[in-house]
């Protein structure tokens, strides 16, 4: 098996907390990372893409900077994905199917979303797969506009 096949099932069976976690923040979430690439990666690493203003809106302004001193914000950001990594680990302890991976890795990351129909996400040039299948739109544009 494939790291890429080991990482489809791994998401064909994630699928309900993917969605859960997409909804419940409002971005979609990817795995990305060693479990991409290697049979027998550290560890499980996912990322829930959220634009600027939705973090801003969570966390403050201040939610990622760099400085020594931590804002308020930044805190609880890193505290929910610090909650989220011990849920996860908790709840897929040697169930995940990834060799040696013992523990999950949760981060919110800033995205940029395209304008184009399916509204995707700009990312890096290194391997990513989607877990959640909520609807972009669904997840973009709920709460914005009109009731």
């Amino acid at each position: 098996m494939t790291p890429l096949e080991r990482a489809a099932e791994f998401a064909a069976r994630f699928l309900g907390n993917a969605n859960s976690l997409a909804i419940s923040y409002g971005g979609p979430l990817y795995l990305v990372g060693s479990a991409l690439t290697s049979l027998t990666p550290g560890d499980i690493d996912l990322r829930l893409l959220l634009d600027r203003a939705d973090c801003e809106a969570m966390w403050g302004e201040r939610f990622d900077h760099g400085d020594l001193e931590w804002s308020f914000g930044k805190l609880a950001r890193h505290r929910e994905e610090l909650k989220q990594s011990r849920r996860l680990t908790r709840r897929w302890r040697g169930g995940a199917g990834f060799g040696g991976a013992r523990r999950f890795d949760f981060q919110f990351q800033t995205a940029l979303f395209t304008d184009a129909e399916d509204r995707h996400p700009v990312m890096q040039d290194k391997p990513y797969l989607r877990l959640d299948a909520i609807p972009m739109d669904v997840l973009l544009d709920s709460g914005r506009g009109d009731p």
